[in-house]
């Protein structure tokens, strides 16, 4: 493949690491985007994986469609009216958009949709853990969750509970950072004699990396659409 990579930060560095190790071509802008009035490769690459910062997406979506590039996209942080603009992007170029690329949150957030429909009445809280360093907060990852459990149950998020009382239809949503932190998401189902817990933890942003890439060799062979990564691991079978 040859990767249009928007972004140089650790996630941006780790991509390239993992494209060129199998071997694909990694082409880096020419100005860095918030130095530009739109994007330049040093040629004209077959797709493009962002690992930026939402600021850039008008300008994506722009050289994204004007190539009919299709677009794998890592960043967190967006607003409602920006994914709304990635969905209608979408039908006119492939676009795969997750908060994160781990085969193993895959698969937690079905666990957690799972047990949301089948632990009714259970009080849930979602804990997350970050490095010091991270801007958003909650992180992309615990939205996602949460998002999965509002679709089975309709609970209002308190972020990080501080003077009240509990209400029956509310879910605590934690964001911790310190330190070097790896990341960790954390889904308490809580009732008064049990607890149930799902817990993930990634000990090297590569699994993401890894996981983006697979996404852009998959993507680069689909129809124009809104792609999820569980899109991806249906249609392999896992």
């Amino acid at each position: 493949m040859k990767i249009g990579l928007i972004g140089s930060g650790q996630m941006g560095n780790r991509v390239e690491e993992v494209a060129q190790e199998r071997g694909d071509t990694v082409l880096l802008l020419r100005t860095a985007p918030k130095e530009a009035t739109t994007f330049a490769f040093t040629e004209l690459p077959e797709l493009l994986i962002d690992f930026s910062h939402p600021d850039n997406l008008e300008m994506i979506l722009s050289y994204s469609l004007s190539y009919q590039l299709p677009l794998v996209i890592g960043t967190t942080g967006y607003t409602q009216s920006q994914f709304q603009e990635m969905e209608e992007h979408a039908k006119q170029v492939p676009v795969m958009y997750s908060a994160n690329f781990s085969l193993g949150i895959m698969v937690m957030n079905q666990l957690i949709k799972q047990a949301a429909a089948m632990l009714q009445g259970w009080q849930i809280e979602l804990i997350e853990k970050h490095h010091s360093r991270k801007k958003d907060a909650p992180s992309g990852t615990a939205n996602m969750l949460l998002q999965t459990i509002q679709e089975v149950q309709k609970l209002q998020p308190v972020y990080n509970w501080q003077g009240q009382k509990r209400e029956e239809n509310q879910i605590g949503v934690h964001s911790i950072r310190a330190g070097s932190l790896p990341g960790e998401h954390e889904v308490m189902f809580a009732a008064p004699d049990e607890v149930f817990t799902v817990k993930h933890e990634s000990f090297s942003n590569r699994i993401f990396a890894a996981g983006a890439v697979e996404a852009a060799d998959w993507l680069k062979n689909q129809p124009p659409g809104y792609y999820k990564l569980e899109d991806l691991l249906m249609d392999k079978g896992v």
